[in-house]
């Protein structure tokens, strides 16, 4: 059987085709999809040679894919030691605890893609002090963006010391682009590292969490889907304006659609984005959230095909989550057997 999730949206179905298909219940597949993700996010966040040289034992059993991940995720880890502070030890501090906050309620609500949380109630108040002065340990992103149409309320319940007046918002399952205002061709979140703490591997964490069968079912895709509906919205025509890649008439530099993804003739993602009415749209930021987005939904897709096979826990959290459209389909998959 293979779930149709169009229960999300129309605009779900096209994204299969993004990062293709795999089945769970096959290590061979299990290996062949997991390893291409990470090589596809090492490319995007600069640890491919990390990525590359890591000792890459091959898994087996069921934790074969928390292997996987942790490999990514030291690979990166091995990149940060060579990266320059991109923030203050304090505010790294500071972030690091609030995202480990913000990770947990996240998980909690089943909305860990996106969490927004009043930031007088999370560590420091999401505050940090420098020079004197206290600021705020991330930006304020609430103006209309890519992800969303800004998030103005509920105001924080108690007074500020860094001068909060809206609530905290990240997008972690896009990680490092988490500002919906924010999608330049450096990811923000990619930025917090010091020598002494390293959020951004707290980040990267969540990324690889939502990889992972039980952290993927506990989301609330409703979420993801109205995330992707938004942004796929309001990149559409900007996308829409630039040449289909045909190598014989290619030139080099020049941005172009290949398949799903943006390409760069003989050139770099990095230096080449779009400048659209919410902003500016890196070549490399937008295919970044498209991978995710795919790989949300194609992981979703294969642990409601293999949920006959999977543990007890994870077959009662599909049965009992609050997304109807998993509901549906754990009781489809439960008749079926």
């Amino acid at each position: 059987m293979t779930p149709d999730l169009r229960c999300y949206g129309d605009v779900i179905g096209p994204l299969v085709r993004v990062v293709g298909d795999f089945d769970l219940r096959s290590p061979m597949d299990v290996q062949r999809f997991y390893t291409r993700e990470w090589q596809a996010i090492a490319d995007a966040l600069g640890f491919r040679q990390q990525f590359e040289a890591a000792p890459m034992a091959i898994p087996t059993g069921d934790d074969r894919i928390t292997t996987m991940n942790l490999a990514g995720l030291a690979a990166f880890e091995a990149a940060l030691r060579t990266t320059r502070p991109g923030v203050t030890d304090e505010q790294a501090r500071v972030q690091s605890a609030v995202l480990r906050q913000m990770t947990s309620i996240g998980r909690d609500r089943g909305e860990l893609w996106r969490v927004s949380v009043d930031p007088t109630t999370l560590s420091g108040g999401a505050c940090f002090a420098d020079q004197g002065r206290m600021l705020r340990a991330f930006y304020p992103d609430t103006a209309p963006g890519y992800f969303g149409d800004g998030w103005t309320g509920p105001p924080p319940r108690a007074e500020s010391s860094c001068g909060w007046t809206t609530p905290l918002v990240l997008h972690l399952g896009t990680f490092p682009w988490v500002y919906s205002t924010r999608l330049e061709s450096v990811g923000p979140g990619a930025r917090w590292t010091t020598a002494s703490a390293k959020p951004a591997l707290e980040g990267l964490h969540v990324v690889a969490q939502l990889m992972e069968p039980r952290t993927n079912l506990a989301q609330d895709a409703r979420q993801v889907a109205a995330i992707y509906r938004h942004f796929i919205t309001h990149t559409a025509t900007l996308v829409s304006r630039i040449p289909a890649f045909v190598q014989s008439q290619a030139r080099p530099g020049t941005l172009y659609r290949r398949g799903e993804f943006l390409h760069v003739y003989q050139g770099s993602l990095h230096v080449v984005g779009l400048d659209g009415p919410r902003g500016k749209l890196g070549a490399l930021a937008y295919n970044h959230v498209l991978r995710r987005f795919a790989c949300f939904f194609a992981v979703r897709r294969s642990v409601i095909r293999a949920l006959p096979n999977l543990s007890r826990e994870l077959q009662q959290l599909a049965h009992s989550s609050a997304d109807p459209c998993l509901r549906q389909h754990a009781q489809e998959v439960s008749r079926a057997r």
